[in-house]
């Protein structure tokens, strides 16, 4: 009987023990919840309102997912490191009836306004690995003194487009959007990267 008595007694241990321990451990932070610091506000999709067309899924875009618009995709990995490079997203924009065009809008964030303004000195320098040989359209307006480069398309290639690549940043936020297609024209591209830059 008295051997009965101490298995109950023992259960009885465990379980409050048990208990004890799991009311404390909700006490405890959760990883989710410190995890929310940093810029999460400038990682938040770009809305499928943002531009004109078919909007696609967001894209959640790391430092790799970055860099491999270079050819020197190492050279590039390592300059977003060194700017602080902490992450991004995007989303591709597309239409058919008055034109093809595709538009792909990035959202990048890095720790600093000096790290932001490393890339886009990196893709201002370099636009011709993303859009092919392209120049400074000096006459398009672009938000905080951005610039947008033009690629012409070669008339001896058929299948080649006009493509636009604006670029600009607010601190540690940079803007980036690529316009393409038949139905990229240049009289609409102050009015896109206005609606960008007011839904971003």
């Amino acid at each position: 009987m008295r051997g009965r008595i101490a298995e109950v007694g023992i259960v009885a241990i465990l379980v409050v023990s048990a208990l004890l321990g799991s009311a404390c451990a909700s006490e405890q932070p959760t990883s989710a919840s410190s995890g929310t610091r940093g810029p999460a506000s400038a990682l938040q999709p770009i809305p499928p309102t943002a531009l004109p067309g078919r909007p696609a899924d967001p894209i959640d875009l790391n430092a790799d997912s970055v860099a491999v618009d270079a050819v020197d995709v190492a050279g590039l990995q390592t300059l977003l490191d060194e700017a602080g490079y902490v992450g991004g997203t995007q989303r591709q924009f597309s239409r058919v009836r008055g034109g093809r065009r595709r538009m792909l809008a990035r959202v990048l964030s890095f720790e600093t306004p000096r790290g932001a303004a490393a890339y886009v000195a990196w893709l201002r320098d370099h636009a011709d690995e993303v859009i092919g040989d392209a120049a400074p359209n000096a006459g398009l307006r672009v938000p905080r003194n951005g610039v947008v480069l033009v690629h012409e398309p070669n008339p001896c290639c058929h299948n080649e487009t006009r493509m636009f690549l604006a670029m600009w940043h607010e601190g540690s936020t940079v803007v980036t959007i690529q316009i393409a297609g038949e139905g990229a024209r240049e009289s609409d591209v102050p009015d896109l990267l206005a609606r960008l830059d007011a839904a971003v």
